[in-house]
C-alpha cells in the first residue's frame, strides 16, 4: 500500500434534525474533511436541499429507490448503516473514510491531516477512542452542549478504581459507558478484501472484526445522553434493539426502576458535578473540549 495521504472524507447515517446535521458538518469541515456523505435514512428533501448548498457535501436520499439498487432495505438501523459507508468507501473518492454517527464528533489536539501525514504503516484503519458528553445545566445551547465528556475505563483498571468513580452503579457500566466502547474508524481506502462496518471492519468472507489498538492521538465524542430528555425518550428504544440490549444489566435496570430511581441514576454517572468531574480527572478519565458548533454552523452560509 501506498502512503496515506492526509485528504479524508466522512460518512454518515442520520435520522435527525436539520440543526443536528448542520452541526455534524460544520464540525467536520471545520476539522478539514473533504468529503461529507449524508445518507438521510428517512429521505428528507428538505435536508436534502440544503445540504447540497454546501460545499463538499453530498446529501443521499435513502428512499424506495436507493435501498432497490442495493438489495432492499434492511429493517434495522445497523445493517443500513453498513451497507451505506460499505457504498460510499467501494468509490474511494477520499483516501481516507470515516464512519460516524451524527451526533458523535472527531476531536485531535493537532489537525487530522497532520495524524493521516505520520500514518506510514499498512494498517487498514486508525481506531479513535470514544468519550461521553456530561449533561451541564448551566451550559447555554450549542446545538449539541457539553464541555466535559467522559473516556469509558482502560483495560485493565482495577475494580476498587471503577468503584471510585461509579459507586452502586459500576455494576451497571462496568465498562465506565452508557454506549459502545468501540470507538470509530477512519479506514484507508483501497484495501482489497477489507470490509468496513459501524466500528471496525472486517476482512471479505471472515466476520471477525480485525483487532486493532485504539490511536493515541484521535477521539471521538459521543452525545449520548448529555440532553436528559433526548436520553429518556430513547431508552425504550435502546434496551430492546439499542445498544443497551448488549447490557443485560443496564438492560434489566431501566426495565424495571421508577422514574426516581432513573433520575438518581443519571443524576450520578451522567452529570457533570463538580465531584463527579473530580474523580474522572483523578483517574484520567476526563476530557474537556468547547466545540462552538452554533457559530460553526453560522460560517457554513
Amino acid at each position: 500500500m501506498g502512503e496515506a495521504k492526509s485528504q479524508w472524507g466522512v460518512c454518515t447515517t442520520v435520522k435527525a434534525p436539520l440543526a443536528q446535521i448542520l452541526a455534524f458538518v460544520a464540525w467536520h469541515k471545520h476539522l478539514g474533511a473533504a468529503r461529507i456523505w449524508v445518507h438521510l435514512d428517512d429521505a428528507d428533501d428538505v435536508s436534502a436541499g440544503i445540504l447540497k448548498q454546501i460545499d463538499g457535501v453530498t446529501p443521499v436520499l435513502c428512499n424506495k429507490s436507493y435501498w432497490a439498487d442495493l438489495g432492499g432495505r434492511p429493517k434495522r438501523q445497523e445493517p443500513r448503516q453498513a451497507l451505506n459507508v460499505q457504498r460510499v468507501y467501494a468509490q474511494a473518492e477520499v483516501p481516507v473514510l470515516a464512519h460516524l454517527d451524527v451526533d458523535e464528533f472527531l476531536w485531535a489536539e493537532r489537525p487530522i491531516a497532520a495524524i493521516l501525514d505520520d500514518w506510514t504503516d499498512d494498517t487498514p484503519f486508525l481506531r479513535a477512542r470514544p468519550a461521553e458528553a456530561l449533561h451541564d445545566a448551566g451550559l447555554p445551547d450549542d446545538i449539541f452542549t457539553a464541555r466535559q465528556f467522559r473516556y469509558p475505563f482502560p483495560t485493565p483498571m482495577p475494580i476498587a478504581d471503577r468503584y471510585d468513580v461509579l459507586g452502586d452503579y459500576t455494576a451497571l457500566m462496568m465498562k465506565g459507558a452508557l454506549s459502545h466502547k468501540a470507538g470509530k474508524s477512519l479506514f484507508r481506502t483501497g484495501v482489497k478484501g477489507l470490509v468496513p462496518k459501524l466500528h471496525a471492519a472486517s476482512w471479505e468472507g471472515q466476520s471477525d472484526p480485525i483487532k486493532l489498538r485504539l490511536h493515541p492521538e484521535l477521539t471521538v465524542l459521543h452525545f449520548h445522553a448529555q440532553n436528559k430528555a433526548a436520553w429518556l425518550a430513547a431508552l425504550p428504544h435502546r434496551t430492546t434493539d439499542g445498544a443497551y440490549r448488549f447490557n443485560e444489566a443496564l438492560a434489566g435496570f431501566v426495565a424495571d426502576a421508577t422514574a426516581e430511581e432513573i433520575d438518581t441514576f443519571y443524576a450520578a454517572t451522567q452529570t457533570a458535578t463538580p465531584a463527579f468531574i473530580e474523580k474522572l480527572r483523578r483517574h484520567g478519565l476526563l476530557l474537556e473540549a468547547d466545540l462552538g458548533l452554533k457559530d460553526k454552523v453560522s460560517a457554513l452560509f
